[in-house]
């Protein structure tokens, strides 16, 4: 991928007790909604009361797959009149899947892929492989929702809709500082805004026990190369790996002077004893444990970790609150916060499907992306799954039982809301309005990200290897394996390696073509 976005953050956990979502204004239609009853046609026998059969390939992050016999899944059935053949993929093997897939070419009724930048996905859209959804969109109004508009329009190819995009917030994900509250408060530390402040604020977690043991035993910082990526992105004032320049061209920030003043911003910080002793070879299993231990005062997670990671370091401490920063001030004052595109993952219908199964399918995501649809899907059903209390949804026992809102259906079709970045079940109030609180000052921070819908062939061919030298020199350089001037040599090599330079072109002119015309 282009953008050198990290994942979105693991499993979708999302708050049973959240507030009630959807204001009446959204209430489009419900069940049967869009082009509900015009789609007549089942796509396989001859009584159009018949259910439809529709198969299914989707990622879920949850811990155990539901199946046919799952009452959620009857329920999405009978609403949308069809039968669901869903294979869902786990994260751990999901690329290889789809990789294996899209070259065999055996595509199931609705394929999902996870990156439109998937080369082999690339080549089956010019190939013509899927519908066109273009003609078909404007009969189904839920998906023309004012919230799904952003990602319609950004993953258009060619300027058709071929893809079906999966709605993700923008804002709420991504790898980001969240920082131990309450030893900010027991050191009487403000919360950090800028880098000196965050860099001030972790020699004190080093230096003056915030834990209050009488050891020092704090690791300021729980933190391998990886986690430190957003870093590199904030001395560049851009998201992804590459930056816009005036004259409407992309440069890569690989090899940007911004780029060395971080990687020595990080070089300090290690040789002060801020990161893990392990931080070179940490995994990010590790990390994430080294954060649970509540020995770390910062990690780098996604807003849900206030309580997804938060209840863990809680079990262990509990005065622990884990706080998400909500950005940080480079060098030149400009804020940095991360933030992605408006989805993740999207699904596509063969060709090979007849016409008008393709709009039963599009009724179908026309349901899930109704506002009644769309809870059934997280939440499950009122007075089943959940009962709603001074305007807040309370789970039941029979909602884990069948679990809602851990993957599963959720992750077919997501929740049309921030709650999917920044809520986990069972947050409390005061965490989660906090969070809101959090994302909402988010949202106030603007932050270019030139290359994230981009496709380019030189680029997945030559920059892995061309990233990785650098990625490995600079963990050479910031653990003093290696001096600075081995590094710089290394960047000049690279400025002038014809293959650098034929990425660059490509890359631009991918650029130019889609967004400056």
């Amino acid at each position: 991928m282009m953008n050198n976005m990290e994942p979105k953050s693991g499993k979708p956990f999302l708050k049973m007790t959240g507030l009630l979502l959807l204001a009446s204004s959204l209430l489009l239609s419900a069940c049967g909604s869009g082009a509900g009853s015009a789609s007549s046609d089942n796509g396989g026998g001859t009584d159009s009361s018949e259910p439809t059969s529709i198969t299914i390939q989707t990622l879920n992050y949850a811990t155990e797959f539901i199946d046919n016999t799952n009452p959620l899944w009857k329920e999405l059935e009978k609403h949308t009149n069809t039968k669901l053949n869903i294979t869902w993929l786990s994260p751990s093997t999901a690329e290889e899947k789809i990789n294996v897939m899209l070259a065999s070419g055996d595509l199931p009724e609705v394929t999902f892929v996870e990156t439109m930048q998937n080369p082999q996905l690339q080549k089956m859209l010019k190939q013509g492989v899927f519908w066109d959804l273009t003609p078909f969109l404007k009969d189904y109004p839920n998906l023309n929702r004012e919230e799904l508009k952003d990602m319609w329009e950004i993953t258009k190819v060619d300027g058709k809709n071929i893809v079906i995009p999966r709605y993700y917030p923008s804002y709420g994900g991504g790898v980001f500082p969240m920082i131990r509250k309450d030893w900010l408060d027991a050191l009487q530390l403000e919360t950090p805004k800028t880098l000196d402040e965050f860099h001030n604020v972790l020699k004190a977690f080093k230096e003056q026990d915030p834990n209050g043991n009488g050891q020092a035993d704090e690791i300021p910082y729980a933190a391998n190369p990886g986690a430190l990526a957003y870093i590199y992105n904030l001395f560049n004032e851009t998201q992804g790996a590459w930056k816009l320049e005036a004259d409407n061209t992309l440069s890569p920030i690989l090899t940007s002077d911004e780029s060395k003043e971080a990687m020595l911003w990080i070089k300090k910080a290690y040789e002060e004893g801020l990161f893990p002793k392990d931080f070179a070879i940490m995994k990010f299993s590790q990390v994430m444990d080294t954060m649970r231990s509540a020995k770390a005062g910062v990690g780098g997670m996604s807003m849900n970790h206030a309580w997804v990671t938060g209840e863990a370091v809680k079990n262990v401490d509990p005065k622990a609150d884990l706080m998400p920063l909500a950005y940080l001030e480079n060098p030149n004052g400009v804020k940095y916060t991360p933030s992605g595109s408006p989805y993740y993952g999207v699904y596509l219908i063969p060709k090979k499907v007849p016409e008008a199964k393709v709009k039963k399918i599009l009724e179908l995501f026309d349901y899930g992306y109704s506002p009644e649809g769309n809870e059934m899907l997280t939440y499950g059903i009122e007075g089943v799954h959940y009962t709603v209390e001074n305007g807040k949804k309370v789970a039941t026992p029979q909602a884990v039982k069948d679990k809602t809102g851990d993957g599963n259906l959720n992750n077919f079709i997501h929740l049309v809301s921030d709650d999917m970045a920044i809520n986990a079940v069972g947050m409390p109030d005061e965490v989660y309005t906090r969070n809101v609180d959090i994302v909402t000052e988010r949202k106030t921070v603007q932050v270019p990200n030139p290359s994230g819908e981009l496709y380019s062939e030189a680029y997945n061919k030559y920059y892995p290897e061309i990233s990785k030298k650098v990625e490995d020199m600079r963990v050479m350089v910031i653990t003093g394996k290696e001096p600075v001037e081995s590094y710089d040599k290394l960047i000049e090599t690279i400025k002038n390696d014809p293959k650098m330079a034929e990425i660059t072109e490509e890359m631009t002119k991918v650029y130019q073509e889609k967004f400056a015309k």
